[in-house]
């Protein structure tokens, strides 16, 4: 065998030993430690060179300097070599901690910070990047499904607000009907259906709610006669005003328009009506009128309930607000007036309410339509 054939023999010789021993390490590195896996697949192929450097030196026929520095130049190398793998090892660890805190903010969701960088590596920047717009994605999608129930439980608390009207003009009319307390039985059943009407619809837009993860669509807006709208609230309660002892008076102009949703609307006049009607009392009045003012459709709502405290007028709007000021009505949850502002505001109006001589007054003004 010559001496290159030996030289060869012995260096492959190493090569498989050493890498054998190295794959067997890194297989166990890698369970303990990122970076010591990563220090010992960059030490292994060096560890192989320096093996078979370490066998062809002790084998050739060398002086013991020459032997003593090569030796030293290897010896020298691996300490070095093992520096700078450490060094780059926990380079790429921290890049690697950035794809763990990308899979943290993705856990996290919204609440979580933004990444303060983004690793060198491509391959990590592209996961990093993909974390965080897959994150994004996430947040958009829990911010959706957050409003969307925030709107279900808003609809579901003033459709139930608002269920209470009709149901109580339904018993005034059939409590009247029974006393023998209206003259024409036919004023009592045309407030039985239109409150019927008026409470279908409001079920059949639960039902249409517990179908869907989304809100109800908003129906398009159309012309709406104010007055038709407001005759069709009376119908239901001017019973329940009868048979709370309160005269409700109407004065209402004719061709009075608006652009919006009439259900919507109803609702809204519907609300005033009977809250107008429940905190005036026994033996008091109601007005209410629609007329047109100032190119404004101008719905006014006057009761006789005792005035509301000047410190309790800012709070009216605000969901579940319940004052002390004014008669309140068993059931009354503080939604109708909530309800009452957003959907005028949504048809670009405005609401206010206002204290009189021993009661209320309460003013929509809306946009009006030729």
């Amino acid at each position: 065998m010559t001496d290159v054939q030996f030289m060869v023999l012995v260096t492959a010789a190493c090569a498989v030993a050493v890498g054998l021993v190295g794959f067997v390490a890194v297989r166990w590195a890698r369970r303990v430690s990122l970076v010591l896996a990563l220090v010992l697949a960059a030490l292994v192929p060096f560890a192989a060179v320096v093996a078979a450097l370490a066998v062809n030196v002790s084998a050739m026929f060398l002086s013991p300097h020459d032997a003593f520095v090569v030796r030293l130049v290897l010896g020298t190398a691996s300490v070095l070599a093992v520096a700078l793998a450490l060094a780059l090892g926990r380079t790429v660890a921290r890049e690697v901690q950035l794809l763990v805190d990308g899979a943290r903010r993705l856990a996290q969701g919204s609440e979580a910070p933004a990444p303060t960088s983004a690793p060198a590596t491509a391959e990590l920047a592209q996961v990093v990047a993909e974390l965080e717009t897959t994150r994004e994605r996430l947040a958009q999608a829990r911010d959706a499904e957050r409003r969307a129930q925030d709107a279900r439980r808003e609809i579901v608390g003033f459709v139930s607000h608002d269920l209470l009207s009709p149901l109580a003009g339904i018993r005034a009319a059939t409590d009247g009907l029974r006393a023998g307390v209206f003259d024409e039985p036919t004023t009592a059943l045309d407030g039985i259906a239109a409150a019927v009407d008026r409470m279908s619809r409001m079920i059949a837009d639960l039902g249409e709610l517990s179908r869907s993860d989304a809100p109800p669509v908003r129906p398009e807006a159309r012309r709406v006669d104010v007055g038709d709208v407001l005759r069709g609230v009376l119908a239901h309660a001017t019973p329940a005003a009868a048979e709370s002892g309160v005269t409700v008076e109407a004065r209402i102009e004719d061709e009075v328009t608006v652009q919006g949703d009439p259900g919507e609307l109803g609702r809204v006049l519907d609300n005033l009506v009977s809250n107008a009607i429940r905190s005036s009392g026994r033996g008091g009045w109601v007005l209410v009128g629609v007329a047109r003012a100032d190119g404004a459709a101008r719905v006014t709502v006057q009761d006789t309930c005792g005035g509301i405290p000047d410190e309790d007028v800012p709070h009216l709007f605000r969901p579940g607000y319940q004052g002390a000021g004014a008669r309140a009505a068993p059931g009354e949850a503080g939604l109708g007036l909530a309800y009452v502002d957003r959907v005028v505001d949504e048809h670009g109006g405005r609401v206010a309410v206002s204290s009189t001589d021993g009661g209320c007054n309460v003013e929509v003004r809306l946009p009006v339509t030729e």
